[in-house]
Order: structure tokens, then sequence, then C-alpha cells
């Protein structure tokens, strides 16, 4: 019987879409082996300084701490393949967050083993493969890392479904947002 199936011809309707599809799967293929994220060790160098010594914790605190005492959080915004976060970042609120814009798969993966207690906001429209798998990779393997997605025309229905997959992030925004919707979405993780 298993013959009868092999021998049946397989018909492709649209080959410009499967074209597509296999040019995507290489360059996500070509991403995922770019990726090597590992658990944070304490040989990891200071992201801040660039100093591969440990820091007492006076002068951890002070890194964490503004002028005024309060603290601010650290924002990493994943700008792959797009220049989304370069052009938001300067429209947002400056004074309670630290704003880290990076584009590369090794600043990214220097900033989560330094393990310091980041959100990480990524652009879901510029690679929603890429975001998935590093999405699924800091949940599992940094677990002080948070993450929210930010995608255009996301829908209630949408996010709580993605939000429930392996790849689900923190917090999500949807295009466009309020500097209130945003800063509550920080602050809610």
């Amino acid at each position: 019987m298993s013959d009868e199936q092999d021998d049946k011809p397989t018909v492709v309707l649209d080959i410009s879409a499967l074209k597509e599809e296999l040019a995507s799967k290489k360059q996500v293929d070509a991403i995922d082996q770019d990726i090597e994220f590992a658990v944070h060790d304490e040989t990891s160098p200071n992201i801040s300084s660039g100093n591969t010594n440990e820091l007492s914790l006076e002068e951890e605190l002070e890194d964490e701490v503004d002028l005024l005492g309060s603290g601010k959080r650290k924002i990493i915004f994943f700008d792959y393949s797009s220049q989304y976060f370069s052009k938001l970042a300067p429209k947002l609120p400056q004074e309670n967050y630290e704003f880290n814009i990076i584009t590369e798969l090794k600043e990214l993966n220097a900033y989560l083993q330094s393990g310091e207690s980041i959100v990480v906001i990524f652009h879901y429209n510029a690679a929603p493969k890429a975001v998935n798998q590093l999405s699924t990779q800091i949940k599992s393997k940094f677990p002080s890392a948070k993450t929210i997605i930010v995608a255009k025309g996301l829908s209630p229905d949408k996010a709580s479904a993605h939000q429930k997959s392996k790849a689900g992030a923190n917090a999500y925004l949807s295009v466009p947002f309020s500097v209130k919707q945003f800063t509550g979405a920080i602050d809610s993780i």
C-alpha cells in the first residue's frame, strides 16, 4: 500500500511561494547557526564597562542606580533586519529606563549572559521566525530576562495564542501604541 502512495505525483500550486518559503527557511537556518546562547557563567564580561574583571557589589549597585537613587530598567531593543527601534527609542521616556539598541546576535548573547535583569523587545514583523526562535531560547535558558513582542495590528486574541506557545513573550504591544502602553508593558513584567 505504501508503494501506491509513493507513486502518486506531488502537485505544487504556487512555485514562487515555495521558493520564497525555502529561501526564508535557509535564512532562519543561518540565523539559528549564529545563535550560541549559553547559560551565564562567572567569566562573562561586564557589558557596560567591557571589563572582564568582576565588579564589587557596590560598583554593580552604582551602575544600576542613577543619581536620583531610583533604579533604571535595562531595555534591550533587538533591531534585527530593521531600524524600527532606532527611530522609536528617542521618542520614549528616558528617565526610568536605560535603552540599548542592538542589531547583532553576538551583542544580544553578551547581554543575556551578563546575568542582569533585562527586558528584550523584539519587532515581530521584521523577522517572525527569528523572534520565535530567540524568544523560545531566552525563555528556557535565561529566566531573569523578560521579553516583549511589538507587532503591527496585533489583536488580543493573537497575542494570547502566541503567549501560550513555547515562544510566548511576557508582554505584547500592538503598533501603534502610546507611551503609557509602552511603560505599562514594561512595568507589568
